[in-house]
């Protein structure tokens, strides 16, 4: 069988250098779509008791109790104080059956089984939380400084390894990480959902997406359905009273701006006086993706408004409520992501401050 052929001392030299450039140039590239392009972070779960972690940590302030059995007493004895027709008082234990299994059997069991562990696992766990919390904040830097790292020990391989075939594991590596940093960058720019949420890659400044049906199976609403639109139209049933979100806004264009999940946001609300029809318009401030929405009132829950859009083959939901000054909400994937949104009404003023 023949040999691998080495490259000569030159030709190493050379594809270094090339190596190098190839995998520095990439990691930059990389490095700009994470740090300017992207929300590649992850928040902790401040609520313990809606945590994975919880069983697991249960199970280890158990261990800790029974550990240090000695140390947790919670039996307790209930007195009475009894005052006789001469002034004379005095105090009697309580021996009513009752107070004792209060004092000597349920008391124990709930702070040894139920408040020991707890607190056990709350000690771990909030800590815990906290590094998350902070490295989740600092991760596209961490993300940066590996890429850096890798970059730096692409230029000085051929230095500090010297073996057979160095020469082709040296191409190898050269090629692979140019390729990951590569579609790593493209990834992330290319990236239209989810621009505003954390735990999954954030796009760059995307294209306007176009306008989409409402989903498949509800049909667009029509006239009927919002009855008057100058009075805020009626139910579908004629008892139920309409006076939420939809009645408040004018038949006009009504702009907003506010954030969903800490994100600065623009919102667009178009209503059509003369078909009843409500339009909207999302706007990422921060990486720029832009939603084309269709509204839906919703008799059976005040008059309220949903709006439907789909951005990269995810669909979005606006569950939108308040009057037209101040809306609050939430927006919701089909993913069963969930994200608060709150709207303030542009005024004159924010427009001449702009």
């Amino acid at each position: 069988m023949k040999e691998l052929p080495e490259f000569s001392k030159q030709n190493y030299d050379i594809a270094g250098y090339v190596v190098g450039t190839a995998v520095t140039c990439s990691g930059a590239y990389l490095i700009y779509q994470i740090l300017f392009n992207s929300d590649i972070t992850f928040s902790a779960n401040w609520n313990m008791f809606d945590s994975i972690l919880i069983w697991p940590l249960y199970i280890i302030g158990l261990i800790v109790m029974f550990a240090n059995w000695s140390l947790f007493s919670f039996s307790y004895d209930t007195y009475d104080k009894i005052t006789y027709s001469n002034g004379r008082t005095e105090v009697k234990r309580n021996w009513d059956i009752i107070e004792w299994m209060m004092g000597h059997v349920l008391a124990p069991i709930l702070g040894r089984f139920v408040l020991v562990p707890l607190f056990v696992a709350a000690i771990i766990y909030y800590p815990l939380m906290c590094i998350v919390h902070l490295v989740g904040a600092i991760f596209p830097y961490i993300l940066s400084l590996i890429v850096i790292a890798i970059s730096v020990v692409a230029w000085k391989f051929t230095s500090w390894f010297e073996f057979r075939y160095h020469s082709w594991l040296l191409v190898l590596m050269g090629f692979v990480f140019t390729i990951a940093f590569s579609w790593g960058g493209y990834a992330i720019s290319h990236t239209e959902s989810g621009g505003n949420m954390k735990l999954i890659v954030d796009p760059g400044p995307s294209e306007v997406i176009t306008k989409v049906d409402v989903e498949e199976g509800q049909s667009e609403p029509d006239e009927d359905e919002f009855g008057d639109s100058e009075t805020g139209g009626s139910s579908e049933f004629d008892d139920t009273p309409c006076d939420g979100l939809y009645s408040s806004l004018p038949n006009d264009t009504t702009e907003y701006e506010g954030d969903m999940a800490g994100f600065p946001i623009a919102f667009t609300i178009i209503k059509k006086g003369e078909t009843g029809d409500i339009n909207g318009i999302y706007k990422n401030l921060k990486f720029g993706t832009i939603i084309e929405l269709t509204g839906e009132s919703l008799p059976a829950m005040n008059c309220d408004i949903n709006f439907y859009g789909k951005a990269d083959g995810q669909e979005w939901t606006f569950y939108l409520t308040g009057t037209v000054d101040e809306i609050t909400g939430k927006a919701q994937s089909s993913d069963s992501k969930e994200l608060k949104v709150t709207l303030r009404k542009k005024t004159e003023s924010d427009d001449e401050f702009e």
